[in-house]
């Protein structure tokens, strides 16, 4: 049991429920339910549907995205939400390919070695090997081709946007000073950790649709969904490659009515998309901290873990037993050193050791659970999908307040501006484009 697993399982698990939800999904739309069957009644399974300056995307490419992307958002239940989602992704993929044909142009292209390698990152982030996560993709009817296809266009257009623009983004020493003297003049006052997902409406036919698929989104992920993977996949921002993460961000560096929606919006929770001026923005307040203050949840922990892992948990003597130890111990002065005590005595099969992590890197349950834990107390029983554990606090550190770092917010700042460039630019390829819907 590493110290990221707690952190990461549920993204983890997110992923698997996702693949189980896109095959049930399958069955409904490419089978005899008749959702998407109308779609395959009209075109060969392989014919060009879009010629992107003469360059074609198939019926065949545009499908396996569909599968990959329908997985993420946990399955469709209607014609019109498939329609949505689909055009979306036919959007998505035109913008890659406009990205990679300019790429070209510069002569940039991408080693097979970093497409390998990026792809094992992907696969590590879903605590599968490349495999696995090939298994995977292959299991809802998509395919490694399809992921290292978007894997490209992502990495081209990353270093493209460096290479080319780079060098004329200005930041001065000025402009850094002054937003640190913000941040000590906000001294105590909220800052946010947010995430977006921008959806384009291009042209007024398209308002009905893209709003239909940002609210349907925001369903989604308000039922399980990963934010991060439907970022990745449909966003048109920047921060796509990174799931949609903005960084911290005070209330005074957004707009007014994004402001208002993020200091409204709980912790942990999405917002209703908020119509700007390009599109649809979804934005996601995933934490929250006073500026230059020590923050509770700063605290560094150390901790230990009993667990008893899905697999015994088909054993129900094993789980009784498990529980009732538990509640028992939740009365008792317990001892990190007394810990191979603790696992014979409640039949635990699950390595105790996580280590030092702070109170902020734990979701949901498991940050509250120790949030207050006292040193050497165990926690309630947390039933989590990868089995039932109970915490021990062996050591707490309290926070230290961390001062801004120069370099940090230069490169904030350089990389918020670049964002931007790269949006103007691929705006302007899009409007040079010649790109013909069959």
């Amino acid at each position: 049991m590493t110290r990221q697993v707690l952190s990461k399982v549920a993204g983890r698990q997110e992923f698997k429920r996702a693949v189980v939800a896109c095959m049930g999904a399958a069955a409904v739309l490419w089978a005899a339910s008749g959702v998407g069957n109308g779609l395959a009644a009209q075109q060969p399974l392989n014919s060009i549907e879009v010629l992107v300056n003469d360059e074609p995307i198939s019926t065949f490419d545009i499908n396996q995205r569909l599968r990959l992307v329908i997985a993420v958002a946990g399955g469709v239940r209607t014609q019109e939400e498939f329609e949505r989602v689909r055009e979306q992704v036919v959007q998505t993929m035109v913008d890659e390919r406009l990205q990679v044909q300019e790429a070209a142009q510069n002569e940039l292209t991408i080693q097979d070695d970093q497409l390998q390698s990026f792809f094992e990152r992907r696969a590590q982030a879903v605590g599968q090997t490349p495999d696995q996560f090939e298994q995977s993709l292959s299991s809802i009817g998509a395919s490694k081709r399809t992921m290292l296809d978007q894997m490209n266009a992502e990495l081209a257009w990353s270093q493209l946007v460096q290479g080319r623009m780079g060098a004329f983004v200005s930041v001065s020493d000025e402009e850094v000073e002054a937003y640190i003297q913000r941040l000590y003049d906000n001294r105590g006052k909220f800052e946010y950790r947010m995430a977006e997902i921008v959806l384009l409406v291009n042209s007024p036919a398209q308002e009905a649709s893209v709003r239909g698929t940002a609210e349907e989104l925001v369903r989604r992920i308000r039922e399980g969904s990963s934010f991060p993977e439907l970022a990745q996949q449909l966003s048109a921002s920047a921060s796509a490659a990174v799931g949609g993460d903005l960084g911290w961000i005070t209330a005074d560096d957004l707009d007014p009515l994004q402001a208002e929606v993020t200091v409204a919006t709980p912790i942990g929770e999405v917002a209703d998309p908020i119509r700007t001026p390009g599109g649809y923005l979804i934005l996601a307040v995933r934490d929250r901290r006073r500026i230059l203050t020590a923050d509770p949840l700063d605290a560094q922990l150390a901790l230990r873990q009993l667990l008893l892992t899905t697999e015994k948990l088909e054993d129900e003597a094993a789980t009784a037993r498990f529980e009732r130890e538990i509640a028992a111990l939740n009365g008792e002065e317990t001892t990190c050193d007394d810990i191979a005590q603790y696992v014979e005595r409640t039949g635990a099969d699950g390595r105790p050791e996580i280590g030092q992590l702070r109170v902020r890197d734990l979701q949901g349950a498991a940050r509250a659970a120790v949030e207050s834990l006292p040193v050497g107390q165990i926690s309630t029983m947390l039933k989590m999908d990868d089995g039932w554990r109970a915490l021990i606090v062996c050591e707490r550190s309290d926070p230290q307040v961390q001062e801004p770092d120069f370099d940090q917010i230069y490169n904030q700042i350089e990389q918020q501006r670049l964002s931007m460039m790269a949006r103007r630019y691929l705006r302007d390829l899009r409007r040079d484009a010649i790109v013909d819907y069959r």
